[in-house]
C-alpha cells in the first residue's frame, strides 16, 4: 500500500513538473503576433476563467495540420496544457479529422487528473480552441473561401 502511494506521488510530481515546464517554456507559442500565412486565427477562453489563447492554423491539401502556433496568457495549467497539445498534434502529424477526434477526458488523463484537479476547463482550453480552428478551416475550405478565416 505504501509503495503504491509512493508511485502515485511520483507520477503526480512528474506530471506537475511536465506541465510547469511546458508553461515556463511553451512550444510553438508565437510571441511575434499573428502569422500572415495562417489560414485560421481563432480566440478561445477568457482571462477570468483561467486563460485565453489565440490559435493560428495552416492546413495542407491532404487534410493535415501543416503548422500550428498560439499566443495566450493564463495560469500554469491552461498554458502548459496548450503547449502540450500543440506539441502532440505536430509531433504525431495528426490530420484535422484526428484532431477533432481527440477525446477531452483522455487528454486530461494523459496530463494527470490528480494534477489538474477540478480545473478541467483550464486543461482543455487549448484543445477546444484548436478544434474550433479546425472546424473553422473546414467550413472555409468547403465554402471555397480559400483565404484567411478569422473570428
Amino acid at each position: 500500500m505504501e509503495a503504491e502511494q509512493e508511485k502515485t506521488d511520483r507520477n503526480r510530481k512528474s506530471g506537475a513538473d511536465f506541465l510547469v515546464e511546458h508553461a515556463r517554456s511553451p512550444r510553438h507559442k508565437n510571441e511575434g503576433g499573428a502569422p500572415e500565412d495562417a489560414d485560421v486565427a481563432i480566440p478561445g477562453g477568457s482571462p477570468e476563467c483561467g486563460g485565453s489563447v489565440v490559435v493560428y492554423l495552416k492546413g495542407d491539401a491532404d487534410g493535415k495540420v501543416e503548422w500550428l502556433s498560439w499566443t495566450g496568457q493564463g495560469d500554469t495549467i491552461s498554458m502548459g496544457a496548450t503547449s502540450i497539445v500543440v506539441e502532440r498534434i505536430l509531433s504525431e502529424g495528426l490530420s484535422m479529422e484526428e484532431v477533432l477526434q481527440m477525446d477531452y477526458e483522455q487528454f486530461v488523463d494523459s496530463l494527470g487528473r490528480e494534477v489538474i484537479g477540478s480545473r478541467t476547463r483550464h486543461a482543455t482550453l487549448g484543445l477546444s480552441t484548436i478544434k474550433a480552428a479546425v472546424r473553422q478551416y473546414q467550413r472555409a475550405d468547403r465554402s471555397g473561401f480559400g483565404g484567411r478565416a478569422a473570428v
